[in-house]
């Protein structure tokens, strides 16, 4: 594992979170999942899991066999314990590994479900052609993560937390998927739970930087020190969104 993911695993892990590390939680994994066009019988990988809320609404909405991998030892281990706990390790597997290698055979699964989590990962070329090896043909992938509705000087020279630091413009996203051979894409905008996810936040302790105070220092602890204005800028100016995109194998 490199500096950065494991960084990256740090900032995670920390106790700040709920079960649900995303915008939307529930109700926006419930519209990736229609968009995923998921059934009783699909084989359903969920990519970086976390503690495991989204595969355990897969199993309980739709019965299907779903697997998580995560970076972090400390998740899995919290989500293999709950389905043990509840009686489900036949039915949801939960893995330690990386995105970009991923530890399965090609043609294992018929939808890989990635929400929060694809602007954090390093190669992300080598990840979705990883993604593209280990889905089935006519397999589905759904994406729903941040992204930039536009560019500016200010906003990407600033240290910013992993998961907005790796944002891209949607363009650039539909070329990474149609690049590795994904068709029929395509991308609904729900910058709405975003707003709603920072406003819990503001909600749960007083004000953001509070929030970033008690998040792990990374790097220089310039994430900390500043990101919080920047975001609060990208949302006046309209550059941070958040989005679904979806493509077919």
């Amino acid at each position: 594992m490199s500096k950065d993911s494991r960084e990256v695993v740090k900032f995670y892990e920390a106790d700040v979170w709920g079960d649900t590390i995303h915008p939307g939680e529930t109700l926006l994994t419930e519209r990736v999942t229609e968009l995923a066009q998921i059934e009783k019988e699909c084989r359903v990988l969920d990519l970086a899991s976390g503690k495991g809320k989204s595969a355990f609404f897969l199993y309980e909405k739709y019965g299907c066999q779903v697997i998580g991998l995560d970076l972090s030892p400390k998740m899995v281990s919290y989500a293999k314990t709950k389905a043990t706990d509840e009686g489900l390790q036949d039915r949801l597997f939960f893995l330690v590994g990386e995105a970009e290698t991923l530890p399965f055979l090609d043609y294992s699964f018929d939808v890989i479900l990635c929400e929060c989590s694809f602007t954090v990962f390093t190669d992300k070329e080598k990840t979705v052609r990883e993604l593209w090896r280990v889905l089935c043909k006519g397999g589905r992938i759904a994406i729903a993560d941040f992204y930039l509705k536009k560019q500016t000087p200010s906003f990407e020279s600033e240290v910013l937390f992993p998961c907005i630091n790796g944002a891209e413009p949607e363009a650039a996203y539909r070329a990474l998927l149609t690049g590795s051979g994904f068709h029929s894409l395509c991308f609904e905008d729900h910058t709405n739970k975003l707003k709603e996810f920072f406003f819990d936040i503001l909600f749960n302790f007083g004000s953001l930087s509070t929030f970033m105070d008690k998040l792990p220092k990374l790097g220089t602890g310039a994430c900390n020190k500043n990101s919080y204005r920047e975001i609060m800028k990208a949302f006046h100016n309209e550059t941070l969104g958040y989005g679904i995109i979806v493509g077919i194998k």
